[in-house]
């Protein structure tokens, strides 16, 4: 009986550890960008993309597809609550509407990218 639970802990133990290793690895969230954003100079349109994000080099990347659109450096911040939906943090800046970060709906994640301005407005996201 004790060695079956020994295994059992061991199995819990590397589920918990390769699942770790899979979000280091850079899985990323679907996410739909309801109006056209700039994101470290670069224009990215409104659609659909995969937002990836590396805490080991403080960085987010926007995906669509296997292509590469925009990255920045970034932070992650954590919410007391689980936000209801995916949420634009923007700012207003000659005309464009400037990325300042991302609540994740259904988490407690917020990727805040790292910029000079602080008159930021939400978005939020259908």
């Amino acid at each position: 009986m004790k060695k079956v639970f020994n295994l059992a802990m061991v199995l819990v133990a590397s589920t918990l550890f390769f699942n770790g290793l899979v979000y280091a690895d850079g899985k990323g969230k679907k996410v739909e960008i309801s109006q056209d954003v700039v994101i470290n100079g670069t224009e990215v349109k409104k659609g659909r993309y995969e937002v990836k994000f590396d805490d080991e080099i403080g960085e987010m990347s926007v995906w669509q597809g296997d292509k590469l659109i925009a990255k920045s450096s970034a932070r992650k911040g954590l919410r007391k609550n689980k936000a209801i939906a995916t949420e634009l943090l923007t700012s207003k800046q000659n005309q464009s509407s400037i990325l300042r970060g991302i609540i994740l709906g259904g988490g407690q994640e917020t990727i805040l990218l790292n910029t000079n301005s602080d008159n930021i407005s939400v978005a939020p996201q259908q």
